[in-house]
């Protein structure tokens, strides 16, 4: 079963995205901490979409879809934005918070906490899948 949800580019969005995100997450099999993992990415990704994606201030409208398989949990975020590649981008992990950048940690969190991550440019649109196993325990 797929669910889909289109949200004008607007930070106020995210949160009522967010809960509908975990709603369905949890109600799909997923744990809490899975469902934090999910909330993390998409909340992460979306902001990034809406603060650094656009560069007018016309209103756009960004699309997410989920779906799982039993297995997997698949997030798909679809955007109208400047073309955009997050797995293209070189993000090093830092020795220490003294060494740790302003920025681009949002990054290094989604890559570390998706279990996969894809990215393609499609007519003039980005699509972002970020995929999570549903049962994470050991």
């Amino acid at each position: 079963m797929k669910h889909v949800r289109r949200i004008p580019n607007r930070i106020s969005e995210l949160r009522p995205l967010s809960a509908w995100a975990t709603e369905i997450a949890r109600g799909l099999g997923c744990s809490e901490s899975r469902c934090q993992d999910v909330d993390l990415c998409l909340t992460e990704a979306v902001a990034n979409i809406i603060c650094h994606g656009y560069s007018d201030d016309a209103p756009h409208e960004i699309t997410v879809e989920l779906a799982s398989d039993s297995v997997t949990l698949a997030i798909r975020i679809e955007d109208d934005a400047r073309p955009f590649d997050p797995l293209a981008r070189c993000v090093e992990q830092p020795a220490s918070l003294d060494e740790a950048a302003p920025a681009g940690r949002g990054l290094l969190l989604m890559r570390s906490t998706a279990t996969s991550m894809s990215y393609e440019r499609v007519e003039s649109r980005n699509r972002l899948t970020l995929r999570f196993v549903v049962d994470d325990s050991p």
